[in-house]
């Protein structure tokens, strides 16, 4: 088997028909074999059925995992220890991996000797977005959009370009020296935890695997009106950094219920600069809350890591 794509899913069965109809309809060469892995993440929707019934009717070759264990790195994990393939792609029940998707992933590991690809992921807005989010291109990562022109190596977090989870794959040895998805990390349920793809790949960085970006690696990820508030991507900035703060270990410094004296003193700083900008409705008074929601989420996960420390 060349090539294994795994779709990680939970209670999306309404979106997650059009991913599976998308690589069903993938265009690859003769003599390129592969298969796809749906990963049942515990779903209380109509998935199971779903995914059966697109399997008795697909041309391609389909397997349904049952994960029960909540989180997307248990899922993802779970494919793995299925997958018979020598690469092992992964795309999100709510993205559309363009016709020659699967056929360009093994194309590029191919010509490049990467043992990890990412490539472009494009929005799929269901309506124009507000203006808000048109005027921050900043905020896009919070969709997950890599919309990078030029190919080339991935060497940091910070940096474009990035690997990220809707457009990624990794020859199967990266798993046995970096190990695999970090359980503590990534969206678990409703909770939109995140990290867990970078922090694999750093650990494959680290070992002295390659990372490569290649923007014909294509898919595209839609974008429902919900997710286009303020509301969502307040919330997103606090999850993410509630997250964080879970998986981390507690620095070596003076603490307060278990979160560092600095984080007190960040979190009364931005606040206020919040509510100074708000009140004299400044243009920034958007950036200065969700810098809020950050440095709150990040309390939050520090509160939460201490009482199930104590708990235990």
């Amino acid at each position: 088997m060349d090539v294994s794509v795994i779709v990680c899913t939970y209670n999306r069965a309404g979106t997650l028909g059009g991913t599976l109809r998308a690589l069903d309809e993938q265009l690859v060469p003769p003599g390129l074999k592969w298969e796809l892995l749906v990963v049942d993440n515990n779903s209380a929707d109509a998935t199971r059925g779903m995914v059966e019934a697109f399997a008795a009717a697909a041309r391609i070759d389909v397997c349904y995992v049952f994960e029960a264990r909540q989180g997307l790195s248990h899922a993802r994990n779970a494919g793995i220890a299925r997958a018979g393939g020598a690469i092992v792609a992964f795309t999100d029940d709510d993205v559309s991996p363009a016709s020659d998707w699967v056929a360009s992933v093994a194309a590029v590991v191919r010509e490049t000797g990467a043992d990890i690809v990412g490539g472009r992921i494009l929005p799929r807005w269901e309506h124009p977005p507000p203006p808000w989010l048109v005027d921050r291109p900043f905020l896009h990562g919070a969709y997950a959009i890599m919309e990078h022109p030029e190919p080339g190596p991935v060497v940091g977090s910070r940096n474009l370009p990035r690997v990220w989870g809707a457009n990624m794959a990794f020859r199967r040895g990266v798993f046995a020296t970096a190990g695999l998805f970090d359980a503590d990390r990534g969206v678990r349920g409703r909770k939109l935890y995140g990290g867990e793809e970078w922090e694999l790949v750093k650990r494959a960085l680290v070992g002295g695997r390659r990372a490569f970006y290649d923007p014909r690696l294509v898919v595209w990820h839609r974008i429902p009106a919900h997710r286009m508030r303020r509301r969502y991507m307040s919330r997103h900035y606090f999850e993410r950094a509630e997250g964080e703060a879970l998986s981390q270990p507690l620095p070596a410094v003076r603490q307060l219920l278990g979160a560092p004296l600095f984080m007190y003193r960040q979190a009364a700083a931005r606040i206020g600069g919040w509510l100074w900008a708000a009140a004299r409705r400044r243009p920034d008074s958007l950036d200065r809350w969700l810098a809020s929601c950050e440095v709150i989420g990040g309390l939050w996960g520090r509160w939460k890591r201490r009482a199930r420390r104590e708990r235990q």
